[in-house]
């Protein structure tokens, strides 16, 4: 058997310090955080955290660990084989590679074509472009018609190769990035002579058939400019003739300035009228003033339509019976000027007589007699003055309207004007390109150069392309470690033995109490020489996971405190009777009274971890009540006895359903100086002796073996017990398989927290993890090689 017990597991404290779960039986089960009272809880290590699961990737790394031999199996054969495979294709069927250059344009050519088309801008026009249309290097499509059976089949039947072949090996690119004007052409053969005749025959293949290609392109561009010249041409005199007729039919060159003087002589006229009719509202405030007696003595000054445009200034002349009435009207202003004389000498008179004297009064009897005579005089000129503006405001409105209707005409006559030049500009340029065009077709002609030309030879490299051999070998590594974590993977999901705590609370719905650590026990020894072997760091690690343990177990009950405690489990072989020997171990070296009843009267084996003689004990107690469970137990150390199985009976069931096993489970639990009984339970899914004692007892705890028990087996072992009424505390994993460190499932406070010292305050997870792992894989070995003799 093997165990050990980690206080963690997969129930850690909530922030209050205890976590209450619900049973299905309404009773209810609270858990602290482990480590003993003062002390800080446990570390979390790894992906996994408390209570909350851990992450994906953390899982599989987990599955993994556990599924090592699997992993490396799987990892070994395939990766082997992918290598094996690549070795095999290097050397029977390896791939040689070689390749040609071509260049497909010159590049001390001008715009493609040998000249200079003759306006420096690059551009040919628009002819010699449609000309030109199917003369581009256009590589996707070259590309295609280079791999295609046109050129492909003659020289697959020249060298007896199959075309298909071919076609798949051939590769197309540029050499570089940022060159377009060379291609490189690239063959895969697994014969480099083979495949170097075959590119040979590529290269002058190809630049044979760019000078058919070429001379079929210039003689399609001659045929095409021919059919194009007299119509060009005509097209050119037409338009000329047409914009002639427009220019001689409307009177003008060009339509676009003649509006922009019709424009500026509008502004002009709109000017004129603005400050005409401010005059108008001058006269009239003058007008108003006079009719009511504030006579100005100074005259207007108003000009005159005439004064301010002058007889040139209007498209018309304005009519000449207003502009009389308009002079005559500033002609008559003598009284005013003798109203001006007697204001003068009234002013120098009061400036040397007196106001009642007689020259003042004359002066003032002259000033009465000639007022209405210049206020009439003045109203009849401003009168006359509003007269003469407004006939001026009627001839420069008139003026303008004659210019609005010669400029609503002029946009539409500007347009048709602009599209004869438009069209006129095209047709020129049209025949230009046609020009050029032929001049150069001319000299193309003349000239004999090829238009592809093959500037690196073909050439094979020795060394084979394929397989590559670094790529092979990551390639296998790679897919090796998929199919080894997926094999891994699957292993585990098919595999229904439960692997962790968080898997054994989900499915039996009970809190893991506690998780017990992988312990190596040879054959023979007892609990305390295997905890005497193993290295401190390992051994405190365990002592201080039972410790939490039990921390745990003493919060269980709130109300009344379970001292009569049985361990069972699904099926033999899960490490019970372990578990209880070194828990109660644990437990006694806190100082702790505790007592250990071997209630497996089957296949007893607590006399054994614990180092004892057999002799008597609980049968003994079943079938001669005469003794007293006192005078039977033996001492293991100062706090920790222990009660044996006693003789083996031959229906052991029997007796534990007999009234005097309620007689001597009671003479146990009175037992006084005992803090806490356990009693080790048979398996109870096998037989039914673990729910004959269980009834007795103040509950039981539920062994899982991780990596031992079948997921359906756990579940039904509860039910059975539960279904007879006891009360089920909680579960207890116990680790039956070797981690790949001391905690694999549970944490690493028992080394940090045991070698935190002054000399060494903080401690390296390397360094922790090797003094760990150094005596399991010792005693790992030797336990193996052992196996292997016998």
């Amino acid at each position: 058997m093997t165990g050990a017990l980690s206080g963690q597991g997969s129930n850690p404290a909530t922030p209050s310090g205890a976590r209450r779960s619900t049973r299905s039986n309404g009773l209810h089960l609270y858990q602290q955080p482990s480590g003993l009272d003062g002390l800080p809880p446990p570390l979390a290590s790894g992906p996994e955290r408390p209570g909350g699961g851990s992450s994906g990737l953390g899982q599989l790394v987990r599955t993994v660990k556990r599924r090592q031999g699997t992993f490396v199996l799987t990892f070994i054969v395939v990766s082997g084989l992918l290598t094996a495979n690549t070795l095999r294709q290097r050397l029977f069927a390896p791939v040689y590679e070689g390749g040609f250059e071509m260049q497909i344009v010159n590049p001390f050519e001008m715009n493609g074509a040998g000249v200079d088309r003759g306006n420096g801008s690059g551009d040919s026009g628009l002819v010699e472009s449609i000309a030109r249309g199917g003369n581009r290097n256009d590589l996707p499509n070259m590309v295609r018609l280079l791999r295609s059976p046109l050129l492909i089949a003659p020289i697959a039947d020249q060298q007896a190769v199959s075309m298909q072949l071919i076609m798949r090996s051939l590769r197309f690119g540029l050499p570089q990035e940022g060159v377009s004007n060379v291609l490189a052409v690239s063959l895969r053969w697994d014969d480099p002579v083979k495949g170097k005749q075959i590119l040979d025959a590529l290269s002058r293949s190809y630049v044979a058939f760019s000078q058919v290609q070429r001379q079929e392109a210039l003689d399609s561009g001659v045929r095409f400019l021919g059919q194009q010249a007299p119509e060009l041409l005509a097209r050119m005199d037409s338009l000329q003739d047409e914009l002639r007729r427009f220019r001689v039919q409307h009177g003008y060159l060009d339509p676009t300035a003649q509006s922009g003087q019709l424009q500026s002589s509008r502004d002009n006229l709109t000017g004129t009228l603005r400050d005409l009719q401010r005059q108008q509202a001058t006269l009239e405030s003058q007008l108003s003033s006079t009719r009511i007696g504030r006579l100005q003595l100074q005259p207007s000054g108003a000009p005159s339509a005439d004064q301010q445009l002058g007889p040139a200034g209007l498209a018309t002349a304005p009519r000449t019976d207003l502009r009389d009435v308009a002079a005559s009207g500033a002609a008559t202003a003598t009284p005013m000027a003798e109203l001006q004389v007697i204001e003068k000498d009234l002013a120098s008179a009061r400036a040397t007589f007196k106001e009642s004297s007689p020259t003042i009064a004359a002066l003032k009897a002259r000033r009465a007699k000639i007022m209405p005579v210049v206020q009439r005089q003045t109203v009849d000129s401003l009168t006359a003055s509003l007269l003469a503006n407004g006939a001026q405001q009627d001839e420069v409105n008139r003026q303008i309207l004659l210019l609005d209707d010669k400029f609503r005409a002029s946009p539409q006559r500007i347009k048709e004007y602009e599209s004869l030049q438009q069209r006129l500009a095209v047709a020129r340029e049209n025949y230009t390109s046609y020009i050029r065009a032929r001049e150069a077709y001319r000299l193309e002609q003349a000239r004999s150069t090829t238009p592809w030309k093959v500037i690196a030879p073909a050439d094979f490299n020795p060394v084979p392309v394929e397989p590559d051999l670094q790529q092979g070998l990551v390639q296998a590594l790679l897919l090796g470690l998929v199919a080894a974590t997926l094999a891994a993977y699957l292993r585990d999901r098919t595999d229904r033995v439960f692997h962790t705590p968080e898997e054994a609370e989900k499915a039996l719905q009970l809190p893991v109490l506690g998780l017990i650590p992988f312990l190596p026990l040879e054959t023979g020894k007892t609990i305390a020489a295997s905890l005497e072997d193993m290295g401190e760091a390992e051994r405190f690690a365990i002592k201080e996971s039972l410790r939490g343990l039990f921390t745990t177990f003493r919060m269980l009950r709130v109300d009344s405190q379970p001292r009569l405690i049985g361990i069972t489990s699904s099926s033999q072989g899960e490490g019970r009777s372990t578990a209880v020997a070194i828990f109660a171990t644990t437990l006694a070296d806190l100082g702790l009274r505790v007592l250990v009843v071997d209630g497996d009267l089957r296949l007893p084996s607590q006399q054994r971890l614990f180092g004892l003689e057999k002799g008597e004990g609980f049968t003994s107690l079943l079938l001669n009540p005469a003794l007293q469970a006192a005078d039977l137990i033996q001492p293991v150390n100062d706090h920790l006895d222990l009660l044996l199985a006693g003789p083996k009976v031959p229906d052991p069931a029997r007796l534990l359903n007999s009234r005097r096993c309620r007689e001597v489970i009671n003479q146990i639990r009175q037992l006084p100086n005992y803090d806490l009984i356990l009693v080790d339970t048979p398996p109870c899914l096998l037989i039914t002796d673990a729910s004959m004692l269980g009834e007795q007892l103040d509950g039981m705890l539920f062994l899982v073996g991780l990596g031992k028990v079948r997921g359906d087996m756990a579940p039904q072992a509860c039910r059975r017990i539960e279904a007879a009424g006891i009360d089920l505390l909680g579960t207890i994993c116990n680790q039956q398989i070797l981690p790949t460190r001391l905690n694999d499932y549970g944490h690493e406070y028992g080394y940090v927290h045991h070698y935190a010292t002054t000399s060494n305050p903080e401690p390296t997870w390397e360094k922790a993890l090797g003094e760990r792992m150094q005596p399991q894989l010792d005693r790992l070995g030797h336990l193996l090689q052992r196996k292997s003799v016998k």
